[in-house]
Parts: C-alpha cells; sequence; structure tokens
C-alpha cells in the first residue's frame, strides 16, 4: 500500500508478498479493508496497551490534551484508504468510526474528568465538544491533507479546543 497505493492492494498481491495462498487471506478477513485496519492495529507502535494506562494526573488540561493528540498517527496511506472506503459507504468504515469515536470519547472524559478533579473546569462538556480536537485532526490530514505538526495540535488546542470547552461553562 505504502509503494502502490491502496487501489492496487489485492489479497492476489498480499498473498504473494506474504507467501501464503488468497484462500488463507479469505478465511481470515472479508475484504482488503478489513485486513488492512488488522494491519495497522497490529504495526501500531503505541506503547500504551490499553486507554486505561493514560494517566491524567498532575498534568493541565492543555497539557494533556496535546499529550493525547500528539499520538495521531496521520499516515497518507491509510488515510488515503478510508477516504476511499467511506466513499464506496463500506459499512466496515463506519463501525471503525463509531469504534475510534467510543475510544476518543473515553480519553476526553477521563481527562475532563481529571481537569475537574484539579478544578480547572467545573462543567460539563458536549460529545460534540469532545470529539472537536480529533474530528479537525482529521479533517486536516484527510481534506486539507496536510500534516498534523505539534505546532498546529498546540494552536487548534489554544485556539479552539478550550476556548470551546471553556464557552460551555455558561451554558
Amino acid at each position: 500500500m505504502n509503494t502502490d497505493g491502496y487501489e492496487q492492494v489485492t489479497f492476489n498481491n498480499v498473498a504473494q508478498r506474504a507467501g501464503t495462498s488468497r484462500a488463507v487471506l479469505y478465511r481470515h478477513w472479508q475484504s482488503v479493508f478489513e485486513l488492512l485496519l488488522d494491519a495497522q492495529d497490529y504495526f501500531d507502535d503505541e506503547e500504551i496497551a490499553t486507554f486505561d494506562d493514560l494517566d491524567f494526573a498532575g498534568h493541565s488540561l492543555r497539557d494533556n490534551l496535546i499529550s493525547s493528540l500528539s499520538h495521531f498517527d496521520g499516515s497518507q496511506p491509510f488515510l488515503r484508504a478510508l477516504l476511499i472506503e467511506l466513499g464506496q459507504n463500506n459499512p466496515v468504515v463506519h463501525r471503525y468510526f463509531d469504534q475510534l469515536h467510543k475510544q476518543q470519547l473515553y480519553i476526553m472524559e477521563r481527562m475532563l474528568s481529571e481537569a475537574q478533579l484539579a478544578g480547572e473546569i467545573k462543567h460539563t462538556v458536549t460529545d460534540n465538544i469532545k470529539l472537536l480536537p480529533f474530528d479537525q485532526m482529521l479533517y486536516q490530514a484527510m481534506v486539507d491533507q496536510q500534516p498534523v505538526t505539534p505546532m498546529f495540535i498546540e494552536t487548534m488546542v489554544d485556539t479552539i479546543v478550550l476556548p470551546a470547552i471553556m464557552a460551555q461553562q455558561g451554558e
């Protein structure tokens, strides 16, 4: 995929490179995209095994946001595959995004709970605002096709995410 593009990824090509047969691949995956998602998970170099291992204590909300968002994987070949499959209304992509949103909400809820305990915020935050930084990064990488740099993340947190979180305090 990285060399020839997502459109050239087939079960036949993968089987040849892996030294196996297409039948073996078909037993495990119904589509090339599902194989790609599993490969993405397998080769993900994150050191945190579960989201429960993330420690937000003792840091500001801003620092926690920047640290967490810095783990975004903006792999252009993977994002291109997502965009192609999304355009084909692939139900696997919708399930992928549903699961991704659940994980993102869980991370944000833990982060915001810590900010409440620290007295940084005193209000609840809507799910739309919790998902805002992740959606903004995805837009940056997929639609604008620009890298999600540390400067982009800091600017986004300072000028969009934190103001949106604090704006809900008055509601």
